[in-house]
């Protein structure tokens, strides 16, 4: 075996057993139920619709018997994540980089903390940043030997990246600067361009596995894709258009300060003068990688900085950045192995290695992390024989909808989704109508759930179909029933579990604390219906406690200390959510209703 793929099969196994043993073994929060839902039963998940993770999951979870599906495809994303540090090593190595100290490297990224609290959930990141350094690297190879045979191979890692990730696009700035550069003949060779744009375009020929498959059989399908509008739509990302470049100059400062947080806790502090080093001497020995990993890196900013979404997530975001960083640091690394030899110098990349392992592994540790799982199952466990629960968004949403498509817990509730993802109350023609007639078709829709048989509960409280209806807190959940009727009682009498809203690292992830929160929101829902405020308040304040970073969880807090009358309270915490994100505008709105309420008074 050449020294290379020693080198990536010694970070690939490294990487992949920690990644094992802190393996996240069921659902997660966000979008990792509808991933796994979507692998699993070869569903079209949400834009741009990962084809490859779907369909290279699935083989993978095909070749693992054991566990439950989610642990499955948990288990393939940590092998493409595995991957990838191994595909990091591979590229230092091909650019002279001592294999030892490429090793390093690629353990370094794997040990990042925002790339390996992605490898050990139902994500696509691990798989897209596989490709992404692959496609560098053999751009790179392209570039300096003017070979056709690693054009095609850059171009067939392009398009197949871009069935991973749309972050592939990152890469083109600087391929194409780079070849202007090194290979300025490719340009007027029509056959070679011509060549790698088809190889490029059968790669990507993958996305025709969506509409193939959209809508068929019991896969978790995001919406419809009939149409040719509909599928383009879908494959770019228009859902998201309207949070890219709509900030302001202030936003996008907030944001470089959030990438500079963030930068400096993917490793340790103390690391970070050596990706400078890294950077120096990348710029000095390896100019034409310097192109590529600085245009990513210039590339990630721009569009990063302008995208205004939840300050909570917008760290995988920022990904293609750190992997830019990580190549810095293994340059760096070697620069000081090479100057330091006669003291060991070699060795300084294991011990960087080993010490991200030790700094990030309690902070990412998913292994008995069920918070997740078990609030799904609260609620589900919860409901009277029949119900029927309508859900909102796609973040608890989608740890039902695996709950019970998946996993079967409760086949005898049904789930709706209010915004049709998944599991939608209107069928894909309705959702082709104007939004207003899918809005007065689907209250109406509602509406004649409520005077069905079976009874109705929703996970967020929204103004109710009928009047004379109201939402009465049950559990985890709100029922709809007519006001006066007599199950109030017996749905106000409904318990909530508290022992599952504690979790021994309740205070590192804000996913799993905002999920946390709710339990004691609920809680404070329920005794505000009692008329005990005093209560009420205290539970709402613990919710903000718990997820004291979340815009919502402080905002929602805020609302219900002005309905109950506590102005002080409501204002500290719509302050909070306005400092968490001031783009974000029902901060503000909240903030107008509490300066009249003061007026009045």
């Amino acid at each position: 075996m050449s020294m290379p793929f020693a080198v990536m099969g010694a970070c690939g196994i490294l990487s992949l057993g920690a990644y094992i043993a802190t393996l996240c073994p069921t659902v997660y929060v966000e979008g990792s139920g509808e991933l796994i839902g979507a692998a699993y039963y070869l569903g079209t998940p949400h834009p741009t619709g990962y084809p490859l993770f779907a369909l290279g999951a699935r083989l993978l979870a095909s070749l693992m018997p054991l566990g439950s599906p989610a642990l499955q495809i948990n288990a393939a994303a940590a092998l493409f994540a595995a991957a990838g540090s191994s595909a990091l090593a591979w590229l230092l190595c091909t650019r002279g980089v001592q294999p030892l100290v490429a090793a390093s490297a690629g353990l370094c990224l794997a040990f990042s903390h925002t790339y390996w609290s992605q490898a050990i959930i139902a994500e696509v990141y691990g798989l897209s940043m596989m490709l992404w350094v692959l496609a560098m690297g053999w751009g790179l190879r392209a570039s300096e030997q003017h070979s056709l045979r690693a054009l095609l191979m850059a171009a067939w890692c392009m398009g197949l990246g871009l069935t991973a990730h749309l972050n592939q696009t990152l890469l083109v700035p600087g391929l194409l600067v780079l070849w202007a550069w090194r290979w300025p003949g490719l340009f007027v060779r029509g056959r070679y361009l011509l060549a790698g744009l088809a190889t490029a375009g059968a790669a990507y020929s993958l996305v025709l596995y969506l509409p193939l498959r959209n809508g068929l059989g019991p896969g978790f399908h995001w919406g419809d894709l009939a149409t040719a509008h509909a599928l383009w739509d879908h494959l770019t990302g228009a859902t998201y258009r309207s949070a890219f470049f709509s900030l302001p100059v202030e936003g996008m400062a907030l944001n470089a300060q959030r990438w500079a947080e963030h930068v400096g806790s993917e490793w340790h502090a103390l690391v970070l003068p050596i990706v400078v080093w890294g950077g120096i001497a990348a710029w000095r020995r390896d100019r034409s990688l310097f192109v590529m990993t600085g245009s990513g890196l210039l590339a990630n900013l721009i569009i990063a900085l302008n995208y205004h979404r939840d300050p909570n997530g917008i760290g995988v975001f920022f990904l293609v950045s750190y992997v830019c960083l990580a190549l810095w640091l293994g340059l760096g690394l070697d620069d000081m192995a090479r100057r330091f030899s006669r003291w060991g110098g070699r060795y300084i990349g294991v011990v960087v290695a080993a010490g991200a392992f030790f700094w990030q592994y309690g902070q990412v540790d998913l292994s008995e992390n069920r918070v997740a799982e078990r609030y799904g199952l609260d609620i589900l466990e919860d409901l009277p024989p029949g119900s029927i629960l309508v859900t909102e968004g796609d973040d608890v949403a989608f740890v039902l909808d695996y709950l019970l498509r998946v996993e079967k817990v409760r086949s005898d509730v049904t789930l709706y989704n209010r915004v049709g993802r998944g599991t939608d109350m209107l069928s894909a023609a309705e959702r082709r109508l104007p939004a207003g007639q899918q809005q007065a078709l689907q209250q109406r829709r509602e509406a004649a759930l409520a005077r069905g048989p079976d009874p109705l509960f929703y996970l967020v409280r929204r103004r109710s179909p009928l009047a004379n209806y109201a939402f009465v807190p049950s559990g985890l959940v709100y029922q709809l029933i007519p006001e006066g009727d007599a199950r109030r009682a017996a749905a106000l009498a409904r318990s909530i579990e508290m022992a599952n809203a504690e979790f021994a690292a309740e205070n590192l992830d804000p996913w799993v604390r905002k999920i946390q929160s709710n339990y004691w929101f609920m809680l404070g829902e329920q005794a505000r219906e009692r008329a005990d405020y005093a209560g009420a308040l205290a539970a709402y304040g613990r919710a903000a406690d718990v997820a004291f970073d979340s815009r919502t969880v402080q905002y929602n807090v805020g609302l219900m200390a002005l309905r109950l009358g506590d102005v002080q309270r409501a204002k500290f915490h719509a302050e909070k959510a306005i400092a968490i994100d001031p783009f974000q505008p029902y901060g503000h709105q909240l903030m107008a209703r509490i300066r009249q309420v003061q007026r009045q008074n």
